[in-house]
């Protein structure tokens, strides 16, 4: 364990180099949110409530979400591990004494936690710039379970990721399929819309997914919008999906490494 942790804190420091990829994700963060004040005070306009959304509450998800969503970097480790499988150089991780998958998790925290600063920061201006109205669970188990969420989706998320770039060892361009698949995850947790807004029936599907529950879910619930029973199912949902993930692609790297020829191998 204590080698993953010293992982995560090279790449916390190793953030520090790439100040135009940080100032980014603030921008991203703030556009999200200015995309909901646009759209949304105009649906407003002539509504009280939409899907059981206040104005200043639907802005709120939209701040919480964001902030999520911008400390997610797991899309990158389906590029980074398909690229160093068809460069030859992921032999690395296949000689060092450490498994790879807990590896690319623990770089990716480790680069999360960095950004999670300069996140809270962009979250903080849309805040203030926006005239959003702060509100957040009178219940602190709430928050304690959607941090927990949080924590539980990201993990789901890299593995998620690796087990997409370790196919690349079967077919060598997976590309396509990490730029389809990428808006269609940012439906699916909810970054786009709150999945509250679709139809039931829609949404009783989408709850035994595990991505309603990497954004969608804790932002309902820090806001106070989900219960506790809402919190229960969705940490079981989601261990249940993290753990098959984590199994699963396992299995596939060692059944499919075998076809690797990299250097050194």
């Amino acid at each position: 364990m204590k080698k993953y942790l010293e992982v995560a804190k090279i790449l916390f420091k190793a953030q520090i180099v790439y100040r135009f990829d940080v100032a980014m994700t603030m921008l991203a963060t703030i556009g999200r949110v200015l995309f909901a004040w646009i759209l949304w005070s105009a649906m407003f306009g002539t509504h009280e409530t939409i899907g059981g959304f206040t104005f200043q509450s639907m802005l709120m998800y939209y701040v919480v979400s964001s902030f999520i969503t911008s400390i997610d970097l797991s899309g990158g480790v389906s590029g980074e591990v398909s690229s160093r499988i068809r460069g030859g150089t992921f032999s690395k991780f296949m000689v060092i004494p450490a498994n790879p998958q807990l590896y690319f998790v623990s770089q990716s925290f480790g680069a999360s936690g960095y950004y999670a600063i300069f996140a809270a920061v962009a979250t903080a201006f849309c805040v203030i710039v926006f005239g959003v109205q702060p509100t957040f669970a009178v219940n602190s188990i709430n928050i304690v379970c959607a941090i927990v969420m949080v924590i539980l989706g990201l993990s789901f998320m890299v593995s998620y990721h690796y087990f997409i770039g370790i196919l690349t060892f079967k077919f060598m361009d997976s590309g396509f399929f990490q730029h389809v698949q990428g808006a269609i995850l940012a439906f699916l947790t909810g970054s786009v819309i709150p999945l509250s807004l679709l139809p039931n029936g829609v949404l009783c599907i989408l709850k035994f997914l595990p991505f309603t529950y990497v954004a969608y879910t804790p932002a309902m619930l820090i806001t106070g919008q989900s219960n506790i029973n809402d919190a229960m199912f969705g940490l079981m949902v989601l261990a249940c999906w993290t753990i098959g993930s984590i199994v699963v692609a396992q299995l596939t790297y060692k059944r499919l490494r075998i076809r690797y020829d990299g250097v050194g191998i």
